[in-house]
């Protein structure tokens, strides 16, 4: 038993015919991904993502929505994970293919396929899909993130019982348009995440500072 097992040890250990005794340790695989970029992933190993890979890689019943400039779901780092659905607001159809790569660096951050011996690897393996409404400059409306907010959760919501919003941007301008799309999702049991701001500043960002968002 555990809690004997030192008293265990120091008596046998006084046994002439006993070399050396310890615990039979249990050795397992180290998670280490083979992605050639790896190496060059700070934020992941930061947080030992690579120890929590031991444990679990993530879920694919879990949909994480990029609310952004888009995604370029083709990309071999992201097809595996990408599920169809989303809208383009800026050029008002179903197609939001990322024309900025603002939108895709943050989703193989994401969800970038892990051990497939190319680009990075992503936190999770989960199921992700895009909301456009970001421009090519990066810059979008108000309106228009409202709208794609909304429909991530509508569309969302019949694909997967757990959906996340990614959403990587913001200001300092306290919409309420968007506010009222963010209650929307968090009342349907959606979790938001948005942007904290990269300006050091004190000053109240959003959507990030709205009480429905992590």
């Amino acid at each position: 038993p555990e809690g004997s097992r030192e008293s265990f040890l120091q008596k046998i250990h006084k046994n002439k015919n006993v070399v050396w005794a310890e615990p039979n340790y249990i050795i397992k695989v180290d998670s280490s991904p083979n992605d050639p970029s790896w190496s060059q992933q700070w934020g992941p190993k930061k947080i030992a993502a690579d120890a929590a890979w031991d444990l679990v890689q993530g879920s694919q019943d879990v949909l994480v929505v990029i609310v952004d400039t888009g995604v370029y779901y083709i990309h071999p780092d992201l097809a595996s994970n990408y599920l169809a659905g989303g809208r383009d607001w800026i050029n008002n159809d179903d197609d939001p293919m990322d024309d900025n790569g603002h939108g895709t660096h943050c989703a193989g951050i994401i969800a970038a396929t892990i051990n497939n011996g190319q680009g990075i690897a992503g936190l999770a393996q989960v199921k992700i899909m895009a909301e456009k409404f970001l421009s090519s400059g990066g810059s979008g409306s108000s309106w228009d993130a409202a709208q794609a907010i909304i429909h991530a959760v509508d569309v969302g919501k019949t694909k997967s019982n757990r959906v996340i919003l990614s959403n990587s941007w913001g200001s300092q301008s306290n919409s309420s348009t968007i506010k009222d799309a963010m209650v929307y999702a968090y009342q349907n049991g959606v979790l938001i995440v948005a942007a904290a701001g990269n300006s050091h500043s004190s000053t109240p960002f959003y959507p990030a500072a709205y009480p429905e968002v992590i």
